[in-house]
């Protein structure tokens, strides 16, 4: 699953007025794992701003994140290429966009039985829309929250409003780091359910 940026042909703009998002209830936290695989090269300095804005986003939904990069020598090279465990994920930084469309800024792979673990990030599409942003890199860290979104929250997990939603038109894009693209309250619920009754599962079969 992925997500369209319209802002070069202006789309109708989605209003947030009255969005219940998510808040920081830290009794009902939980903690996920993600890897990086930077094949786009991208600079430790934009990809530790990216990781900081996509972890604030889950942090205000009541998720932590721990980002392990895939191509720091220091780790054992085990640790990537073994299948992710329940709260391990993986992002792919990809060179260049593979999708049909040029609008379309990540992807992520979602199973038919709602679940998954993989998804991509077209950098040179994000690079694209400097001139209609404020930080490339706030907007890398978005489009990382959304596609990590699409995997905790499984199929059909596009929403009207907020971080979900799945046209984003040169205002929205404007907004991005002012706080408008959030998990709403609803989505933040729904994910720890899920994460709770898949670690459940995964422990009764132990």
């Amino acid at each position: 699953m992925g997500f369209k940026s319209s802002f070069r042909t202006m789309a109708t703009v989605l209003l947030l007025g009255g969005v219940a998002l998510a808040n920081s209830d830290r009794s009902a936290r939980i903690a996920i794992t993600v890897f990086v695989n930077n094949s786009a090269r991208v600079s430790a300095f934009i990809l530790g701003e990216s990781e900081a804005e996509a972890g604030r986003i889950f942090y205000a939904a009541g998720i932590g994140v721990e980002w392990v990069h895939c191509q720091d020598q220091r780790l054992a090279q085990n640790i990537c290429s073994r299948v992710p465990a329940v709260n391990q994920f993986v992002i792919h930084l990809v060179p260049t966009g593979t999708s049909s469309s040029d609008f379309v800024f990540g992807m992520a792979f979602v199973g038919q039985n709602g679940t998954g673990k993989y998804c991509n990030i077209f950098v040179d599409r994000i690079k694209q829309t400097e001139d209609d942003v404020a930080s490339v890199a706030e907007l890398m860290g978005t489009v990382m929250a959304h596609e990590l979104g699409h995997l905790l929250l499984g199929s059909r997990s596009h929403s009207p409003v907020g971080l979900m939603r799945s046209v984003w038109d040169r205002e929205c894009l404007q907004g991005i780091g002012r706080g408008k693209f959030l998990f709403t309250r609803q989505e933040s619920t729904l994910i720890k359910e899920r994460y709770r009754t898949t670690v459940a599962e995964v422990q009764g079969n132990d």
